[in-house]
């Protein structure tokens, strides 16, 4: 019990830190303790699983900021941090303010921005996952593996890679839009919102990302989060709509491979809103990695907005199909901050 406390107690901790643009987010200088170089013991009540423990979403921090943090972090429990997208976007962010979240996630590649990010160099990234690791705290990196960016709504931004953008078998239709999120094959094959969709089916693009993950597990991190993983396709045994393909066990098989080499467990989890569609269980997602459970964040903000934060008696609601050891109680993330 007091374990599930102290994860609940953290969580809404979550709820209450402030957020704040690129360059100055999470900023807590009252509180702010200086790093050092040597090894400091983790504070109490930290996990060694990132399942188990805590997560902190800095949300547009910089690095040199979470890095600021870190016995801060530390000192709160938390078991790991998990930075904004760190890929190159298809605009610049080093001026761009906390409006402009979005363009961290129509990314032009797959490579660790080292361009003059808002968030920091590729250095900086590198010793915040130093410092961290000093805390024992660990880092998750927000990876968008289904789309990258818009020029405007359903075309290709000129920024992204030529030999990305100019090999049509790395795209799906990117003319068309998912409307009905009962079709498994327009959510894995459509658009989002005008976002061009990736053909993760394709081996070129499924190395890519593979190559992304281990330069960022080389750079220090710990464990990744898939932006929008229910609109990447299934294999074929399950995404039977014409439309599966062995993304999922070849990127992520690959990705903990390679960590294990360096001596690291990876941790994947996948935002996964509501339910997959077309009929499969949400289960189907966790043999490759954890998931969101995004109402349990929502039920809990209604209930404390609406004063009835004593009526709040139970936290799974993704369904029987889903083990609780495979779920992520989503307490806030950009998505539910930032609207």
């Amino acid at each position: 019990m007091r374990k599930n406390l102290n994860k609940f107690l953290a969580l809404l901790l979550a709820l209450v830190l402030c957020f704040g643009g690129f360059g100055n987010a999470g900023n807590a200088n009252a509180a702010t303790l200086t790093d050092n170089t040597q090894t400091v013991v983790s504070a109490s009540g930290q996990q060694d699983n990132i399942q188990d423990g805590v997560t902190l979403h800095c949300w547009n921090w910089s690095y040199k900021n979470i890095e600021a943090n870190m016995a801060l972090i530390a000192s709160l429990g938390y078991t790991a941090i998990q930075t904004s997208p760190i890929q190159q976007s298809k605009e610049g962010t080093s001026k761009y303010s906390m409006d402009s979240w979005w363009l961290l996630y129509q990314p032009m590649g797959f490579r660790i921005d080292n361009t003059g990010s808002g968030l920091g160099t590729k250095a900086e990234f590198t010793s915040m996952c130093n410092a961290a690791h000093r805390y024992g705290v660990k880092v998750i990196v927000d990876v968008v593996a289904n789309h990258l960016g818009n020029q405007t709504s359903n075309n290709l931004s000129t920024a992204i890679s030529d030999d990305i953008r100019n090999d049509s078998n790395c795209w799906h239709d990117y003319t068309k839009n998912t409307t009905n999120y009962n079709s498994r094959y327009e959510v894995t094959q459509y658009c989002m919102s005008g976002l061009p969709d990736l053909n993760t089916g394709s081996t070129t693009i499924q190395n890519y990302v593979i190559g992304f993950l281990k330069e960022c597990i080389d750079a220090g991190a710990d464990g990744f989060r898939f932006d929008a993983a229910k609109h990447i396709e299934l294999p074929s045994t399950i995404d039977t709509d014409y439309c599966g393909s062995n993304f999922w066990p070849n990127v992520i098989n690959s990705a903990t491979t390679y960590a294990q080499g360096k001596g690291k467990k990876l941790y994947c989890y996948g935002e996964l809103l509501d339910s997959p569609g077309g009929g499969i269980p949400s289960s189907a997602y966790t043999t490759y990695m954890s998931i969101t459970d995004n109402s349990w964040g929502n039920t809990l903000r209604g209930n404390i907005n609406g004063g009835n934060s004593s009526s709040y008696s139970h936290v799974y609601h993704k369904g029987d199909d889903v083990l609780a050891n495979k779920l992520v109680l989503w307490a806030e993330s950009h998505d539910t901050f930032a609207n």
